[in-house]
């Protein structure tokens, strides 16, 4: 085959620039999962805020509540402490008087209630602050973390057209039929791998061993040689 030799050299050259190209198509490919996982985590930071918020404002309602029945408790106590100077009945007095005084138990077990909730509500608004800094860090931080993913996509897309340019500069100087084995090679293999190398004495992309025949050929360069086990196109290296 004429020039064999020389458009072995360009398919040489052409699966170099292949192999690059699908190593930053596979880096260009991970982007989007990068940038999910990013945001996924920022995600779950918020989440965590959220829960913290509500419970710092369930704490506050509780707050409000247990304010309530002890205000609740002052009134009964005040309104039967008035009572007691215009009942005439005995049996009446003692029973205001057994009110009030549960009135006074009531309002002593909600103070202490009032005082732990709102030693609690301090404490989880200290909280609440330190998981805000956090976040606004932490968002930052995936802001920061995501631009550099598309910066580098960027740089990763530009860098593609670059060798594609170059690979298509290769292309056009194979001869048609044997650039059309390797492509259909290139894109039959789970590796992208058109070409293997004699390595040895075996193949250099599958590891079979060659038989000596194959070996032969592929020195004279007088015709195209595959591997038998993996089909590739065989070069000396």
């Amino acid at each position: 085959m004429e020039n064999l030799e020389q458009n072995l050299d360009l398919l040489r050259e052409l699966q170099v620039y292949d192999i690059k190209i699908d190593d930053i198509k596979r880096q260009i490919s991970k982007a989007p999962l990068l940038i999910e996982e990013k945001n996924k985590a920022l995600g779950a930071k918020k989440f965590e805020m959220d829960v913290k918020k509500k419970n710092f404002v369930e704490l506050n309602s509780l707050k409000k509540e247990k304010e309530s029945l002890l205000d609740a408790k002052e009134k009964t106590i005040d309104k039967h402490s008035m009572e007691l100077n215009t009942v005439k009945s005995n049996n009446t007095y003692n029973a205001l008087l057994t009110e009030i005084e549960k009135a006074k138990v009531d309002r002593s077990v909600i103070e202490d209630e009032l005082l732990e909730l709102m030693d609690k509500i301090d404490k989880e608004f200290v909280v609440v602050k330190e998981t805000e800094k956090e976040l606004k860090d932490f968002e930052n931080k995936i802001k920061i973390d995501i631009k550099g993913v598309e910066d580098s996509l960027k740089k990763d897309e530009e860098e593609i057209s670059v060798l594609e340019n170059v690979r298509e500069g290769y292309k056009l100087k194979v001869e048609q039929s044997i650039l059309s084995q390797y492509e259909r090679l290139r894109l039959g293999s789970s590796n992208g791998l058109g070409v293997a190398f004699v390595d040895d004495e075996s193949c250099g992309v599958c590891g079979m061993e060659l038989r000596p025949q194959l070996i032969n050929q592929t020195r004279k360069c007088h015709e195209l040689v595959f591997c038998d086990n993996c089909s590739r196109i065989l070069l000396k290296k």
